[in-house]
């Protein structure tokens, strides 16, 4: 933009050049004249009506103040053309340049922009008021009374708005063929070298490694390319995709951790004996790959472990493994990664086993599930062994790793012999010929999953988590002594079962399941009384129930889970404050926040039964012992109840609350209770399920008597 002092010089330039005009320019006679002395009254009406006439005769005509207008805004194109273009052009490149390798702001460059750009408009202002005359835009010959008009003002005024509007318009035209994120990239490239370095010396100090390398895939050439490197290792190389443990990283997408190559058959004495002519003689290396996009980006090598066992552990994978997705971030596009970052994370949720594993431990754990499924196939003299896991989002269980002449493969839930195990969740031993079984179907059961095998038999075990809700199952095809699998092959299954699933629950699933072994054991009276919480704890007899609802389906599920009609009840025991058959709706939803809470408790609030499967009719016999809160020691027994709920299992989804029972702590506390008598099961509000006839038998005793 032209300088406000560059304007006022202009314009003082042309009224110095008018006053001139004016002085030197009139007849001698006219200015003697006008100073030779007037009558009085002859002075004052000449003197008046000059003023009026000139006021009259002295306005510009609209074609002057059009010129006035043209010759006012045509250079102010030129100034406000000059001063953008010139302020863009350097902040761009100052911002590219200057600021990336001083680390100085984008605003810093705009302001050096225009500094360049204000001073090349004193040097071009004179210039461009000249070309402008020479084309002819020039101000009309007004006197100067008409040039301090206001009407005159307004209209330069105009002029100078309207030309240095269009000229700063044009002046953006750099706009167009710039790149808005050079810049931005430029910086962040900087950034990201620098990061690369100090990743490169940390991996090589935590890992204590001899040496260590990060290389990146060029697809165009089918090769890597070094990154960033230690020290010792050459400042550029390339690597075939087909050469030794770092190009199988790169093609198979699988880490590799060697102890000693010379034992491997990937060793070649050309590429390790003298690693890249450096001097380095190639033992121990952690190789790990970098993804982006769900595709192999790069792998970042780790040479000879340099403390005494010479041999990555599997805490240097995991590190590396956290290493590389950190990586695998830096790379890509902001946006984009952070959207492939969510994308895996929901992903992670919706597949069986935890998030919490690293990329390095899954694929330990993977590594580990071949041997384990060649073994349950050779203890059981089974024809093939398959681990399925859930996925909970298509409702369908997918083959995960499979041994013997099986294909991968999917089933739906609630299909065939594996899909029905996981819907029920429990123990399916079938002899599929046997055609009262009902299994049999030749379409499924010739020729399965076109293997060429024909099955006789098959035996599913479920995996379970801590809360008892499933994630896959073990499937196993053809005895091949006798027609079916024996008792002693299914209790082999079911352990093995037990620590799979501890394994795809995640690393503290051991944790868990002691936690919810002692909540059991806490339910004894024995149990209760030696760790001195009796104090007006309750035992709860739990006999029977009759004629309890099918299943209600309520929540979205599949047509086979529609199709299972039958229950599969089971009933908790909790102190609540206020009758619970008198509450609003909602009782659901807090009943579950409870539940919730209460896994992660030693004591639990919620005492429970065991689950009978498919059963409306249902005998547990059990005596449970529910501790008495803590928090409720000074409530007044007439304001507490016992809660009974009836809930109906599921082994994917969220049990349902089926109904429920209150009974008045101050009756028990009586020993009004004791007798095993049946009770009416109450709807939970919101909900409708026939429970006129459905009874439960339940008897309640204080621990210790009052």
């Amino acid at each position: 933009m032209l300088p406000a002092r560059l304007t006022r010089s202009a314009g003082l330039a042309r009224d110095l050049s008018t006053k001139s005009r004016h002085a030197f320019g009139r007849p001698p006679h006219i200015g003697l004249a006008a100073r030779l002395p007037l009558p009085p009254s002859r002075s004052c009406a000449k003197v008046d009506a000059s003023k009026e006439g000139t006021s009259v005769s002295s306005e510009p005509t609209r074609e002057q103040l059009h010129r006035c207008l043209q010759a006012a805004a045509v250079p102010f194109i030129g100034f406000g053309f000059l001063d953008n273009f010139l302020m863009i052009v350097f902040g761009d490149l100052i911002d590219s340049t200057l600021c990336v390798a001083l680390n100085f702001s984008t605003m810093a460059a705009a302001a050096i922009g225009n500094t360049i750009s204000d001073g090349a408009g004193i040097w071009s202002g004179q210039w461009l008021e000249s070309k402008c005359k020479a084309l002819g835009f020039e101000e009309p010959k007004l006197t100067e009374a008409q040039q301090e008009l206001p009407i005159t003002i307004r209209w330069k005024n105009i002029g100078q708005f309207i030309g240095i509007t269009i000229g700063c318009i044009l002046g953006c035209c750099p706009l167009l063929v710039m790149d808005p994120n050079a810049a931005v990239q430029h910086r962040r490239d900087k950034e990201r070298e620098e990061a690369f370095e100090i990743v490169i010396s940390k991996v090589q100090e935590i890992l204590q490694a001899e040496a260590v390398g990060l290389l990146l895939l060029n697809k165009e050439r089918d090769e890597l390319v070094s990154s960033h490197q230690s020290l010792n290792l050459p400042p550029s190389f390339h690597w075939k995709l087909n050469q030794g443990v770092i190009g199988h990283v790169a093609h198979s997408g699988n880490f590799i951790n060697i102890a000693d190559i010379k034992d491997e058959a990937m060793y070649d004495p050309e590429l390790h004996d003298n690693f890249l002519n450096t001097g380095i003689t190639v033992q121990s290396i952690l190789c790990m790959p970098v993804f982006r996009g769900g595709e192999v980006h790069g792998v970042i090598s780790v040479i000879n472990k340099k403390d005494h066992s010479g041999t990555f552990t599997q805490k240097d994978e995991d590190v590396l493994s956290a290493i590389c997705s950190h990586i695998s971030v830096a790379v890509g596009d902001d946006k984009q990664t952070f959207k492939e970052v969510i994308e895996q994370c929901e992903k992670s949720m919706r597949t069986t086993g935890s998030p919490e594993f690293t990329s390095a431990a899954s694929q330990r754990m993977a590594t580990l599930f071949v041997p384990a499924l060649e073994g349950i196939r050779t203890v059981l003299g089974a024809e093939a062994t398959a681990l399925m896991l859930l996925d909970p989002e298509r409702q369908e269980l997918f083959s995960e790793v499979i041994d013997g002449p099986l294909p991968h493969h999917s089933t739906p839930v609630g299909v065939g012999v594996v899909g029905e195990a996981v819907q029920v969740g429990h123990v399916m031993n079938v002899d599929v010929r046997d055609q009262e079984s009902g299994w049999y179907r030749s379409e499924r059961h010739q020729n399965y999953q076109g293997s060429g095998m024909n099955v006789r038999s098959e035996l599913v075990v479920p995996l379970f988590d801590t809360s008892r809700k499933c994630q896959g199952a073990i499937k196993c095809i053809n005895k091949h002594e006798g027609s079916a699998f024996s008792q002693e092959d299914v209790d082999y299954v079911t352990q093995v079962a037990h620590h799979i699933g501890m394994m795809l629950e995640g690393p503290d699933a051991g944790l868990r399941r002691v936690l919810a072994l002692t909540r059991q054991k806490m339910q004894s009276k024995a149990v209760i009384q030696a760790a001195d919480l009796d104090r007006g704890a309750v035992m709860c007899n739990l006999v029977k129930a009759e004629r309890l609802p099918n299943r209600a389906v309520q929540k979205p599920a599949t047509k086979a889970q529609k199709q299972k009609k039958i229950i599969d009840p089971y009933v908790t025991f909790s102190i609540a404050r206020g009758n619970p058959l008198q509450q609003k709706p909602g009782v659901e939803e807090r009943v579950m926040r409870g539940r919730n809470k209460d896994r992660k408790t030693a004591v639990r609030r919620f005492a429970k039964s065991l689950t009978v499967l498919e059963d409306s009719n249902p005998v547990w016999n059990e005596s449970i012992a529910l501790a008495f809160p803590k928090k409720f020691e000074d409530m007044p027994l007439e304001e507490l109840w016992v809660h009974v709920l009836l809930w109906d299992y599921d082994s994917l989804t969220s049990d349902d609350l089926v109904a429920h029972a209150a009974f008045p702590l101050s009756e028990i506390r009586a020993g009004r209770m004791k007798e095993v008598a049946a009770h009416r099961l109450h709807p939970l509000p919101g909900f409708e399920h026939d429970l006129s006839s459905s009874r439960l038998w339940v008897s309640f005793d204080p621990c210790v008597p009052e």
